[in-house]
C-alpha cells in the first residue's frame, strides 16, 4: 500500500559561497507559504556545519532559539523554529539551524558526541538529519523540505543525495529536486558547470530533476546597460551553460533576477527578518520558467 501523502525534498547547493544560494533556499519555502496550502509543514533547513548565519537572518535577537545540536529523535519536532504560520491556509514554516557560534573542533566530547574527529561528526549529524527527515514524514501530512547545503558537494551532501533518491524510490517521498545557484560571474559559471561534470557520474538513480539557477544578484541586467560591447542576455549563458554540460538530458537554467528589496533587507543598519519582509523572498516568475534551450 502506497503512502497517503506527498513529501518533496528540495536540495540547495552551490560551488561557491556568495552566489546568493541561501537567498533562493528561502524563496522556495516562502513561494510555497503562498501556494494553496499543499505542503502543511513546510522545513527550511540549515546544514551548514561549519559555520551559519541563518539564526541572525530571520529571528529578532531576543528570541530564544531551538537548535539542531540538541537533536533527539524521541523529541525532534522541538528542534523547530516557527518562522511563517497561516492557520486559514494551515501552513507552517519552520526553521531547522545549527549553532551559529558552535564550534565543534574543541570540545571532543560534547553532549557524550565525538565531534572533533570529523568523520564521527559527520556521520553523527548525517544519521540524525536523516532521522529527523523521516521523523517528518511519518506525520500524514504533505512535507515540503528545503535544504540549505555547505558550498560544494561533499561526500556529505552526495551521501544525502543517494539517501534521498532510495527513499523515492522506496515511495517514502515522492519528489525529489536539485538546485545548484549560480551568479552571473563568469569564473562561477565555469566552476559550477566542471563540478556538474565532474560529479555526473556519482548519482545513478534514474530521472532526475536539476536546474542550474543564474542569479543576478548584483543587477548585472542594469549594470551591462552602460557597455556597448557587452549585453545582459541570460538566455545566451543558458545556451552556453548547456553547449559545455556533459549530461544535458536532466538539466534545466532558471534565471533568478535581481530583487533590490532582497538585498536591501540584509545591509548592515537596515536589517528586515524574513517574517517582516516576505514579498521580497516570494519567487519571481522568471525563476520558476523552466528554460530548455537545447531544445
Amino acid at each position: 500500500m502506497g503512502k497517503s501523502t506527498e513529501d518533496k525534498i528540495i536540495m540547495v547547493n552551490s560551488f561557491k559561497g556568495g552566489t546568493g544560494k541561501t537567498s533562493v533556499a528561502l524563496a522556495n519555502c516562502v513561494h510555497s507559504c503562498t501556494q494553496d496550502g499543499f505542503y502543511k509543514n513546510i522545513y527550511f533547513i540549515d546544514i551548514d556545519r561549519w559555520g551559519t548565519s541563518m539564526s541572525y537572518a530571520l529571528f529578532p535577537d531576543e528570541i530564544k532559539l531551538k537548535y539542531f545540536d540538541e537533536y533527539e529523535e524521541r523529541y525532534y519536532d522541538k528542534v523547530c523554529n516557527t518562522v511563517i504560520e497561516d492557520k486559514e491556509k494551515g501552513t507552517v514554516l519552520k526553521a531547522v539551524l545549527l549553532n551559529p557560534v558552535a564550534n565543534r573542533r574543541q570540545d571532543y566530547d560534547t553532549h557524550g558526541r565525538f565531534w572533533q574527529h570529523s568523520d564521527i561528526s559527520g556521520s553523527i549529524f548525517f544519521q540524525d538529519l536523516l532521522s529527523f527527515l523521516k521523523k517528518c514524514i511519518s506525520c500524514e501530512v504533505n512535507n515540503l523540505f528545503v535544504i540549505d547545503c555547505s558550498p560544494g558537494l561533499t561526500d556529505m551532501e552526495r551521501s544525502l543525495l543517494n539517501e534521498f533518491y532510495s527513499m523515492r524510490q522506496n515511495g517514502e517521498v515522492s519528489e525529489i529536486e536539485e538546485l545548484y545557484v549560480t551568479t552571473f560571474d563568469a569564473s562561477q559559471i565555469r566552476k559550477t558547470v566542471e563540478c556538474l561534470n565532474d560529479a555526473k557520474d556519482f548519482l545513478k538513480r534514474g530521472e532526475r530533476n536539476v536546474s542550474i539557477v543564474l542569479n543576478d544578484l548584483h543587477n548585472w541586467e542594469f549594470i551591462s546597460k552602460d557597455y556597448d560591447d557587452h549585453k545582459f542576455d541570460w538566455k545566451k549563458d543558458a545556451e552556453n551553460i548547456i553547449r559545455d554540460l556533459k549530461d544535458k538530458n536532466y538539466m534545466k537554467i532558471r534565471y533568478k533576477e535581481f530583487v533590490p528589496d532582497q538585498v536591501n533587507a540584509s545591509m548592515i543598519g537596515y536589517r528586515k527578518k524574513l517574517i517582516d519582509n516576505i514579498d521580497a523572498f516570494v519567487l519571481p516568475h522568471e525563476y520558476r520558467k523552466e528554460y530548455y534551450p537545447h531544445e
